[in-house]
């Protein structure tokens, strides 16, 4: 392994946990390389998750697993595998960067926005009940507070602020939420 190429200092986190409140914990820091996906023949961005998988080589560390994320700077990165590097101090991991827009996160009776990135994932998809029109918002979750996900909260997304009318059945993976909003 050539040292220099590890060059940023990241964090480690682990799978989200239930105790009382859902949290993230760090399990560390480590060294990393990042080699981000080239642009040619990528499809177009439809979540929040990155359409192609970022190559990150990083020292051994014996807690890194799938499912877990990473984090340098201000960027995310969901670890979707892990394999042996080409020595035994050396780790290759495959993890997809989250890449959705600057938001704010506002809960039901607070004062305080929160920032959060979020991703819209489909406008208009039907009308409800008061002949208003319903769209998708993808979240990340360990940027929110808790209890997310509530009728009345507010994402405000590039200008615009939409009602949260419910969290979309079977969306929560850990990661990401999807909640359904008015505008």
């Amino acid at each position: 392994m050539q040292a220099g190429k590890l060059k940023d200092r990241v964090t480690l986190y682990g799978a989200r946990t239930e105790n009382p409140e859902p949290e993230w914990p760090v399990i560390g820091q480590l060294w990393a390389g990042f080699q981000e996906p080239r642009s040619v023949a990528r499809g177009e961005q439809t979540g929040i998750r990155a359409v192609g998988s970022t190559y990150i080589q990083a020292r051994y560390h014996p807690d890194l697993a799938h499912g877990q994320l990473i984090r340098r700077g201000d960027d995310w990165y969901i670890v979707e595998s892990v394999e042996p590097g080409r020595s035994r101090s050396e780790l290759a991991i495959s993890g997809r960067r989250i890449i959705g827009h600057a938001a704010t996160y506002r809960q039901t009776g607070e004062v305080t926005d929160v920032p959060v990135l979020a991703f819209l994932t489909r406008e208009n998809i039907y009308v409800g009940p008061m002949s208003e029109p319903r769209h998708q918002i993808e979240l990340f979750q360990p940027q929110l507070p808790y209890p997310w996900g509530r009728r009345g909260d507010t994402v405000t997304l590039r200008g615009t602020t939409y009602t949260v009318d419910g969290v979309v059945e079977g969306s929560d993976d850990g990661v990401t939420l999807t909640v359904m909003v008015t505008s």
